[in-house]
């Protein structure tokens, strides 16, 4: 620590002030800047900062910020500015100061300005954590779905065993019988071998070895011999060589050639009497024994009987023979040679010789090798051969162990104990194992190295694998329940993590259960892979109020995120306890989030993470809680039984809510899996047979039910429900998780339901999705109610006229579905259990009545592989001009993409994301637009007519075919054939407004939701009698024509009292009096008006005189004016005034 603490660095600190303000010192030049700018660049996690220190550098800023200073307790605290100064002084060329300042920012999380040493080592603690824990979760594998091979076997399967030269697998049972697996997992030859030397009933196969460089496989019978068969004939299976004469029944067996010279190999078993024997070959790719010259005359024998007597006493020149006891009259349950090692290992169920290793002696010299010296050696005499192992190591183990296996590149064995333990022992140390990973409760029956992955597998007579980390030891994974049922059985395990010949790992895991043989194939691993939770994610929904992303685990993690940039907000933990999460919803305010779980529980919650009330679904009994539809009187829950489970905001006043009474009682025969509302008041609910039933919410009673696709109607048919021309599919079987097995079960079917088979997974309806902006459309015969979920169909329906209108297969080969779509309804978003997920353009699709359902698809606008692991929930919004889609996976990712296939980011990412509008368009480069231009302008090409023309059909035969008898008509056809094809100008687009009667389409216009039809015929209509009832129009007089006065028309005096009101002559004499004031004042240039009274009549020529003069002005002018536009102006006359337009 001495050497650590210079001065220089102390120094330069407490200097760093003073460099700081220097403008010479802090400022570096502008060709610098440039540079950095220049190398800004997205570094990868490797590459961080943090990861870039080591020891010596923690060390060095440690002794420099306890320099003295005016930080907490009188040590050193470091602005943004003095920050980057001291690390550039200290770390040197580790980085630049804008590295340094982005770290500077993720150490001030608070805010605050400065930065002490505290602050600093909290912040490099967590991000070691995180690392940690990053590399953790990449390390535990992903498995496939568990498959069962159909076996041939009749016994318990003794070993499973790969064939690199042939590449197939190979099984053996117990009863001899045989069979070969290809890579796809297919069987592709079986046969039954045994031996003469005792009946087949008696006869067992205990044990088998591949022998890889030759290409053969030796068996252990229990008649004490050792048969090597050939594999490489396509015909037959022959039995090459029989080691007979055995003083004791082998048990194990192994096989070990010598990569530098294939020649040198080693044969090695184990027996009942606890002997170790050992077979050396020199030879082996010539043969393995030499065969004696065949008598004259005489075809030589295919197969060499050897006794291992002849062997021990040099009978044959290519093999030498050698044993010892290594476990006195103890079955030997496997046997090893280690080639790092230079031993021999094996194993017994016993407490004194529990694991014995046998070390071969070693000759050292100047001219030859240690390995060279142990063939020399073999290949000696009796006596050498004996002396051939120098000394013994044993391990005591308590009950003994099952199984072992050896990984020389760490050094280590690891033994499977009977005593529910699996130890890891360095093979010079006998005292104490270097560990011991506990956990199994049964005994371990198998283990195996994963060497690639510095793992070990172990698997217990319980039927539970386990993961373990051998660097940590430290159990990683758990495999429970997933392996078939049943009494104890005899398990074998290989686990091939061999290459395939393009490169890539098949990492798969056989599991026998007797004769039953399983594999598990492990899923790709992607580096660096990004992990939204620790356990598969269960549900994500979009909050709009608080412009975030929600999403829960199945191990009740709640987290929060930033839409906008994919940050981390809150987290709440273990939300139910032990029980496992099935789903999540917010309520219509968005301001409370619902959780359900397969304890029978619904959760209330708000987003600080307090719970407000416990639903009760099942009376206190454990239910799979499916979906929580909120309502705005009301909450249902569905899932797990025929019925709905009501809750009434009404009951929403104590902490645990008791359910209500469902007014409509049972209406379905399965239980109910999906729900959907469309306001006010209808709601569609869909079960596991396919049956949908639409509820009214205001009265609570079912009006329709939709049942053409249900499995009860189409056992009652019996027959085929869809046209011919559409495929059988078979689907495969994929297992889903036990939380929810209904729900979204992967136990596929046929897509079409033939008569011989029903399967009734395939009807199952796991979404229903109502199409809010086709509310007008259910009466016109459009679909606005959407349904999907086994086998992957999607079918559109019409809630008004109980009508199936589309149907069509969005995923195949691929079970159960999921689904979502925005609120324009544009696209329909689907999902399945692989991750893929596809898009599809929905916007014109059924949107009319039709009298067959649609088979075809809708337009597809993109597909993409969204995840690893099956999609358990998809949402659309609408964010910043840009369609998203938020998806969760199984692969504990939840992850955000546009509707055009981009991946915006994946929560829990490190980078954080910017949302901006994507217009596809301007992706496309110059030279795609110029070929569509030209696409667009390219006039189609139409074949003529008459060059296609030929006679119609005689069927009579009473036309002489000229056209092929006259020469004539040779000429005359091959013309028409050689004519050149005119160019056509280009069809009228098929729009709907153009000759939608003829197409069948809809309508296009503000009113196409009308059901439009023919009119009425209309009867005979009696005409009146014209002279009686019409009269002459008189002919037009001019309107322009001066009326007479009113004085001249008028026969007798009128009086104003008896023909106007009071109020009305009041408001004359005001005017009166007012207009006279005014004309007073204006009257001194334009001489004296008249007093007399005006008139009615004179009024109405006034206002005749303005029409004319209006005239020249358009009508539309004085129209759009109207009488506001008018206003009563003087005129030097009596009583008068003129009426004019305002300008």
């Amino acid at each position: 620590m001495s050497s650590v603490k210079t001065s220089s660095p102390t120094r330069s600190l407490r200097d760093v002030d003073k460099l700081g303000k220097d403008p010479e010192t802090s400022r570096t030049p502008d060709k610098t800047e440039k540079q950095e700018k220049h190398e800004r660049k997205v570094v990868n996690v490797d590459n961080k900062m943090e990861n870039r220190l080591n020891m010596k550098d923690l060390e060095k800023l440690q002794d420099a910020f306890m320099s003295e200073g005016d930080g907490y307790d009188n040590k050193l605290s470091l602005n943004r500015e003095q920050f980057c100064e001291a690390l550039t002084i200290i770390l040197g060329r580790k980085g630049n100061r804008e590295e340094y300042g982005e770290l500077f920012d993720k150490v001030d999380v608070t805010r605050e300005g400065t930065v002490d040493w505290d602050k600093f080592a909290s912040h490099m603690l967590l991000e070691f954590y995180e690392r940690d824990d990053r590399v953790k979760s990449t390390q535990v594998p992903q498995w496939k779905d568990l498959k069962t091979l159909p076996s041939p076997h009749k016994e318990l399967i003794q070993r499973v065993c790969f064939l690199k030269n042939m590449n197939k697998y190979i099984s053996i049972s117990k009863e001899g019988t045989i069979g070969f697996w290809g890579v796809d997992m297919k069987l592709q030859r079986a046969f039954k071998t045994g031996t003469d030397s005792c009946k087949a009933r008696d006869l067992w196969v205990t044990q088998f070895v591949v022998l890889q460089n030759i290409n053969k496989v030796a068996l252990t019978f229990t008649s004490k011999e050792i048969a090597i068969y050939d594999l490489s004939s396509k015909v037959e299976f022959s039995c090459q060589y029989k080691v007979q004469g055995l003083s004791f029944t082998p048990l194990s067996i192994d096989y070990w050639f010598n990569p530098m010279n294939p020649n040198d190999a080693i044969i090695v078993f184990g027996d009942v009497g606890g002997y170790v024997n050992c077979l050396f070959f020199n030879s082996a790719l010539i043969a393995l024994f030499e065969r004696p010259p065949a008598p004259a005359g005489e075809k030589q024998e295919t197969c060499l009987n050897v006794l291992l007597s002849d062997v021990a006493i040099d009978k044959y020149k290519n093999c030498s023979f050698t044993r010892y006891l290594g476990h006195d009259k103890e079955w030997v349950r496997q046997v090893k040679y280690c080639q790092g090692l230079e031993c021999f290992i094996s194993c017994a169920t016993s407490y004194a010789t529990s694991l014995v290793i046998g070390w071969m002696e070693k000759h050292t010299s100047s001219n030859q090798s240690a390995k060279s010296d142990v063939w020399r050696y073999v290949q000696g005499n009796v006596t050498q051969r004996k002396e051939l192992l120098r000394s013994f190591a044993t391990f005591t183990i308590p009950q003994g162990i099952n199984a072992f296996d050896v990984n020389e590149q760490m050094n280590l064995i690891a033994t499977a104990g009977v005593n529910h333990h699996v130890c890891l022992w360095n093979p010079y140390v006998v005292s104490k194992p270097n560990g011991v990973l506990r956990g199994h409760m049964a005994g371990v029956v198998q283990v195996q190295f994963l060497k690639s992955r510095g793992q070990l597998i172990s698997f217990s007579k319980d039927k539970i694998l386990r993961i373990w980390d051998v660097q940590l030891q430290v159990c990683i994974q758990r495999l429970a329940g997933m392996f078939p049922k049943g009494p104890e059985v005899y398990s074998a395990l290989f686990f091939d993590e061999g290459k395939d010949r393009n490169g890539q790992e098949r990492n798969r895991l056989f599991i026998s259960f007797n004769y039953q043989l399983t594999v598990m194939e492990m899923k790709l691993e992607i580096k660096d892979r990004v992990l939204s939770h620790e356990k598969p994610v269960v549900a994500a929904i979009n909050n709009s109020v608080y412009n975030q992303v929600v999403s829960v685990c199945q191990g009740g993690t709640i987290i929060m995120w930033m839409i906008d940039t994919g940050q981390k907000v809150k987290q709440f933990n273990g939300i139910h306890g032990n029980s496992e999460v099935t789903c999540l919803s917010q309520d219509q305010s968005e301001t409370r989030l619902f959780t359900g779980s397969t304890d029978g529980t619904v959760k209330v919650w708000d987003f600080n993470g307090n719970c407000f009330h416990t639903l009760s679904c099942a009376g206190g009994q454990p239910a799979d809680v499916g979906q929580i539809l909120n309502l705005k009187r009301c909450v249902l829950v569905v899932g797990w039984a025929k019925y709905i489970t009501v809750f009434r905001n009404t009951s929403f006043r104590d902490f645990h809510v008791q359910p209500s009474d469902w007014k409509g009682g049972q209406e379905h025969s399965e239980d109910i899996l999906a729900a959907g509302f469309q306001p006010p008041n209808l709601l569609a609910t869909g079960s596991y047979d396919g049956e949908i039933v639409i509820w009214n919410t205001n009265s609570e009673h079912a009006s329709k039910h939709f049942n053409q696709r249900s499995l009860k109607l189409l056992k009652s048919r019996g027959r085929t429900f869809v046209t011919n021309s559409r495929e059988i599919t078979n689907v495969s079987l994929n297992s889903r998780p036990k939380s929810r097995p209904k729900s979204r079960t992967t136990t596929s079917r046929v897509s079409i339901v033939s008569s011989e088979e029903q399967n009734e997974f395939g009807s199952a309806i796991a979404k229903l999705l109502f199409l809010e902006a086709r509310k007008g459309h259910s009466a016109g015969g459009g679909a606005n109610l959407v349904s999907c979920g086994g086998n992957g169909w999607v079918r559109f329906w019409n809630t008004a006229h109980c009508q199936l209108v589309a149907e069509f297969i969005a995923h195949h080969h691929a079970g159960s579905i999921l689904m979502a779509t925005d609120k324009k309804n544009q696209f329909l978003v689907t999902g399945d259990v692989d991750g893929l997920i596809k898009v599809w353009k929905i916007l014109e699709y059924a949107t009319h009545q039709v009298d067959e359902p649609i088979t075809d698809q809708p337009p597809h606008q993109c597909q993409f592989h969204a995840h690893q692991d099956m999609i358990n929930s998809l949402e659309i919004c609408e964010r910043n001009e840009r369609i998203i889609i938020i998806s969760a996976s199984s692969d504990c990712s939840v992850a955000m993409w546009d509707v055009f296939g981009n991946r915006i980011g994946v929560f829990g990412q490190e980078e954080h994301w910017k949302i901006e509008p994507y217009d596809p368009t301007l992706e496309m480069g110059p030279e795609i637009e110029d070929e569509e231009k030209l696409d667009e302008e390219k006039t189609e090409i139409m074949t003529d007519d008459d060059s296609q023309w030929e006679p119609d059909d005689d069927p009579l035969g009473t036309r002489y075919n000229t056209w092929a008898s006259t020469i004539l008509g040779k000429d005359y056809q091959e013309l028409r054939s050689n004519k050149r094809e005119r160019r056509q100008p280009g069809t009228i687009p098929d729009l709907p407004y153009l000759h939608w009667e003829k197409t069948g389409q809809a309508p296009a216009g503000p009113y196409s939701a009308l059901e439009t039809q023919d009119l009425q015929e209309v009867p005979i209509i009696t005409k009146p009698d014209s002279d009686k009832y019409f009269l002459v129009r008189p002919p037009s007089v001019d309107i322009s024509k001066k009326l007479p006065a009113l004085a001249e028309t008028l026969k007798t005096a009128y009086d104003e009292k008896s023909l106007f009101p009071t109020y009305i002559r009041e408001f004359e004499m005001r005017m009166k009096t007012y207009h006279h004031s005014i004309l007073q004042g204006e009257s001194k240039g334009g001489g004296l008006l008249s007093k007399t009274r005006p008139s009615l009549q004179q009024l109405g020529l006034q206002l005749n005189q303005v029409q004319k003069q209006a005239g020249t002005k358009s009508s539309s002018t004085i129209k759009a004016r109207g009488l506001a536009g008018l206003k009563l102006q003087p005129v030097a006359r009596s009583r008068t005034s003129s009426v004019t337009t305002e300008s």
